[in-house]
C-alpha cells in the first residue's frame, strides 16, 4: 500500500476559537493519538493535506505524519466536514504500531454488472458499502473488490463468502453484502364475468336514463311552443 508524507505543525492553542483562527489562516486543525501516543494538537496546511489525499489510493492509506522532524505512522481515524461546504474542518490521525493488528473499515467495490440485471432485468441491491477488518498496518488493503458479473436473479454474496489473504474479517459472517432481486411487476386485475355484466347493465341503464331525459326535454319544448302559439292566436 502507498505511504504518503504529510508535514504537520504543533498547535499551541486549542478550542473552538483557536480552531476557527487556524482555519482562517488556511490550515486545518487536527490531533494525532494512539495506544502509546499522547494526544498532540496539530495543524496542516490545507493544500498539503488535499495533495496527500489526492496521492493516496483511498481512505485507508498509511501516512507518514512528520511533526518536528519526527515521523509517525498514522491512518486517518476521523474527518469532520462543514455541513454546507463539505470542506474538512478537523481531522484525527491514529498512530499505529507496525507490529500490532488494527481494526478498521475498508470500502467495498463492486466489479462488473450482473447478468441478472443485464439479461433478466433484475435489481442489484447493495446492503454493505464497507467491510470491518483486522490486520497489520502494512497489510491494509485499499478496498475489497467483489466481482458480481455472474450473479443471476436470486444470487447473493455474504460476508462469509469473502476471503482476503492475511486479513481477519470482523463483519458478521451471515450478513448479506449484495443480492440480485427479481423486478417488481404490478398486476392489473381484469374484471370478472359478473363485474362485466354489472358494468354493461349500468351502461345500458345510464343510456336509458339519458334517452328519457332527452325525450322529456323535447316534450317540454313542444308544450312551450304550443302555449306560445295559443297566446298569439288570442
Amino acid at each position: 500500500m502507498k505511504e504518503i508524507l504529510i508535514a504537520a505543525e504543533k498547535r499551541d492553542k486549542t478550542g473552538k476559537g483557536a480552531n476557527r483562527q487556524t482555519r482562517k489562516d488556511g490550515n486545518i486543525p487536527g490531533v494525532v493519538y494512539g495506544p502509546k501516543q499522547e494526544p498532540i494538537p496539530i495543524y496542516i496546511d490545507e493544500p498539503t493535506l488535499h495533495q496527500a489525499f489526492k496521492s493516496a489510493a483511498g481512505s485507508t492509506a498509511l501516512y507518514d505524519l512528520e511533526i518536528e522532524n519526527k515521523k509517525n505512522k498514522v491512518i486517518v481515524r476521523e474527518m469532520q466536514r462543514d455541513p454546507v461546504t463539505s470542506k474538512i474542518i478537523h481531522i484525527d490521525f491514529y498512530a499505529v504500531s507496525m507490529t500490532k493488528p488494527i481494526n478498521l473499515a475498508i470500502p467495498i467495490h463492486f466489479e462488473g454488472i450482473p447478468v441478472g440485471v443485464t439479461v433478466d432485468g433484475g435489481i442489484m441491491q447493495t446492503n454493505m458499502r464497507e467491510l470491518e477488518i483486522s490486520c497489520l498496518p502494512d497489510q491494509i488493503p485499499e478496498f475489497c473488490e467483489l466481482n458480481v458479473t455472474e450473479l443471476s436473479i436470486g444470487d447473493s454474496i455474504h460476508v462469509e463468502d469473502i476471503n482476503i489473504e492475511g486479513i481477519d474479517i470482523l463483519s458478521d459472517a451471515n450478513k448479506t453484502v449484495v443480492v440480485i432481486s427479481a423486478p417488481t411487476i404490478v398486476k392489473v386485475d381484469e374484471p370478472t364475468a359478473e363485474e362485466g355484466e354489472e358494468l354493461a347493465e349500468g351502461e345500458v341503464a345510464e343510456g336509458a336514463e339519458g334517452e328519457a331525459a332527452v325525450e322529456g326535454e323535447a316534450a317540454e319544448g313542444k308544450t312551450k311552443e304550443d302555449s306560445e302559439a295559443k297566446s298569439k292566436s288570442k
